[in-house]
């Protein structure tokens, strides 16, 4: 029987983003959709870039330097920078 597993990292970021959307439609905020955003594409990359496993397996795996991982780690960067405009705009206009 082949057992599914759920990849609870990029899960809970997919969850953080739908709260967020919904809290931005709410509140109408534009910095809630960009941080909304933000943790979409930093679940879209972690599929791939964080295993499954994550918690409970040994740290001391080999990095695979491929042209996909490379991506993933820009897709990654390109969530994080969106959440950070996110927050710098939501601190500093309250927009």
């Amino acid at each position: 029987m082949n057992k599914k597993v759920i990849h609870w990292p990029s899960m809970s970021f997919y969850l953080i983003a739908l709260f967020t959307f919904i809290g931005g439609i709410i509140d109408s905020t534009y910095s809630s959709f960009l941080i909304g955003f933000g943790f979409c594409f930093m679940g879209f990359a972690s599929i791939r870039l964080i295993p499954a496993n994550f918690l409970t397996r040994k740290l001391t795996s080999p990095v695979a330097e491929t042209l996909v991982r490379k991506r993933d780690i820009a897709t990654q960067i390109i969530g994080f920078l969106l959440l950070i405009t996110g927050l710098a705009l939501s601190m500093l206009f309250n927009v």
